[in-house]
């Protein structure tokens, strides 16, 4: 199955490796490249096994790599994300194991351990409602704490969210919160959708096409609530929907150009990262019974 249109440099037409003046190594930028298209992978897997399945289809949708994993790829094992209602593709990034994620497509069995908790995840059946309110309790108890975890919540669309986000970004503002609230807009989206977000509260706007932009935001704002200096919203934008996915630029294909510029990329690390990932949805895939 291809993952998208793509015309690739000749090994011999590739500038040898340089790094430039980037803050970002050559090894994390290869990492989120791959990270991407594995979370493409998986969301591809999970798509056919819904359909395959007559289950209900989750809310992950390509396009949205670039912001999920740029936010997600240096979380710690104890930080703590919020996925949003439904979403399965940011669990995989945190760490869920491949056979959990495919799995949540399913019921779980009467008596069966939630997979998520011990991850550090709130359950994507949760409502966006309810995770707010409980990962905004989880930075009330890291900050009590002291002991230098982070919660990040994936928070949905800023132009319609309800104001019990608005509320909950003020409370994380008001008491210094070590928290991310991640939001999206659209192209048309303006100052308007940050009405009612308090005004101490820190705002990155950031396109959520280019993972490397993404990441540097989220690396600095990692630090920020790290050293107990509060949250910090990252604004998306533009974001594909369910209803226009990939109709903006494809965040996969952006990465692809910008490797190939610094001389990292060819086909053979597409190939081999995705055949061997391939290899392992496969095995994950026949590890859920009746699948």
């Amino acid at each position: 199955m291809m993952i998208a249109s793509r015309k690739v440099a000749s090994p011999a037409a590739v500038s040898p490796i340089q790094n430039g003046f980037s803050l970002i190594s050559n090894e994390k930028l290869l990492q989120l490249y791959a990270t991407m298209l594995k979370c493409r992978l998986v969301e591809q897997r999970l798509r056919g096994l819904a359909k395959k399945n007559k289950l209900e289809k989750p809310a992950d949708i390509p396009g949205q790599e670039a912001a999920i994993v740029g936010i997600t790829i240096d979380l710690l094992p104890g930080d703590t994300l919020a996925p949003s209602h439904g979403a399965l593709v940011p669990c995989f990034a945190k760490g869920l194991p491949l056979r959990s994620v495919l799995a949540s497509l399913f019921p779980r069995p009467a008596g069966s351990r939630s997979p998520f908790g011990v991850r550090h995840l709130l359950s994507p059946a949760l409502s966006n409602a309810a995770q707010i309110n409980k990962i905004v309790s989880v930075a009330i108890a890291n900050k009590t704490r002291k002991n230098g975890k982070i919660a990040v919540a994936f928070c949905g669309d800023l132009s319609t969210s309800p104001s019990l986000l608005h509320q909950s970004m003020k409370l994380a503002a008001a008491r210094k919160l070590p928290i991310l609230f991640v939001g999206h807009s659209g192209h048309d989206a303006d100052a308007a959708s940050h009405n009612g977000i308090a005004p101490s509260l820190p705002i990155a706007t950031v396109d959520s096409n280019d993972v490397v932009a993404v990441y540097r935001v989220a690396t600095e704002a990692v630090t920020h609530a790290r050293r107990g200096s509060g949250p910090t919203l990252i604004e998306c934008k533009p974001w594909c929907l369910p209803s226009q996915p990939l109709q903006t630029e494809d965040p996969l294909l952006n990465m692809e150009k910008y490797l190939t510029r610094k001389g990292l990329f060819t086909s053979k690390l597409y190939s081999e990262t995705t055949t061997g990932f391939k290899r392992e949805l496969n095995a994950a895939t026949k590890l859920i019974p009746g699948r």
